[in-house]
């Protein structure tokens, strides 16, 4: 009876130290196969918001007009190129499979000019505030 208690005993040990190993992940961690799958779901489903997304930022900086015209060229374009990445993700989702990891293929970085390369999912639509407001003011 000792013996069992003892054996359970280091057993419950060596699976707590096992499951504190698990928690120290490396810095990709995040990049999971579930991940890779609702990206592509998400590219598919939300990648029209690039419509609204190019038309804001070109309304921004050339006017109206210009907008008019990129938000059908431009925005087609990143709208089938998120199309096609998402078709590609959610094929491949079980292995990874570019470079070995579960990291989307198109270019991408933490903070990307979502105008220049494509985030790692579809652009938000609707207003937001990028400036992080608080009371204390430093001056």
């Amino acid at each position: 009876m000792k013996n069992r208690f003892l054996f359970l005993a280091l057993t419950i040990c060596a699976l707590s130290s096992i499951a504190y190993g698990d928690i120290q992940s490396p810095p990709g961690h995040h990049f999971t196969w579930s991940r890779k799958l609702s990206r592509g779901v998400g590219n598919i489903l939300f990648g029209w918001f690039e419509y609204p997304s190019v038309w804001r930022k070109t309304n921004a900086s050339d006017g109206s007009i210009a907008a008019a015209s990129d938000m059908i060229v431009e925005g087609t374009k990143r709208t089938l190129v998120r199309a096609g990445y998402g078709l590609y993700e959610i094929a491949t989702f079980p292995v990874p499979s570019w470079k070995r990891t579960y990291r989307p293929p198109y270019h991408h970085k933490e903070n990307v000019d979502s105008w220049w390369g494509y985030t790692e999912f579809a652009p938000e639509v609707g207003f937001r505030s990028e400036i992080p407001y608080s009371s204390s003011q430093g001056w």
